[in-house]
């Protein structure tokens, strides 16, 4: 996503969160803002299966039905998982019940520490000291 100089500039000036962007150049704004934070969580639209993988339980794994593990063998095949994805998300829910601990573990892995420049302007965006630059002349 683009960053948009005139909500940078309201950023970087008004400093909103409290992140110490003020009398800062343009170099050490860019590093505070794209700084990845614990307190910032960002929804993650892909997961590596590898991480579902290791996510997993083995014991809880093993309690599953044959049918459940083919599923949870083609999930895990395709590479990545969409865990916003409804079907996606159903079918995990079923395999594991609220009790489980894969299913916390894998509720876990829904969110990321993010940066202040991802939650403003999407997952990903990196605000560079250039871009700094030319919102201070917004």
């Amino acid at each position: 996503m683009a960053v948009n100089l005139t909500a940078l500039k309201t950023e970087i000036t008004t400093d909103p969160t409290g992140l110490g962007y003020p009398g800062q150049q343009d170099h050490a704004c860019a590093d505070i803002i794209n700084l990845v934070r614990a307190a910032i969580p960002i929804d993650r639209t892909t997961i590596p299966a590898w991480e579902i993988i290791e996510a997993t339980v083995p014991s809880e794994w093993v309690a599953l039905s044959t049918q459940e593990k083919d599923r949870y063998a083609v999930l895990t095949g395709a590479g990545t998982i969409n865990p916003k994805g409804p079907n996606t998300r159903a079918v995990f829910l079923a395999m594991f019940g609220p009790a489980t601990t894969t299913r916390d573990n894998l509720a876990a892995l829904q969110t990321r520490q993010g940066s202040r420049a991802e939650q403003l302007f999407g997952d990903g965006t990196v605000v560079t000291h250039l871009e700094i630059a030319a919102a201070r002349l917004v």
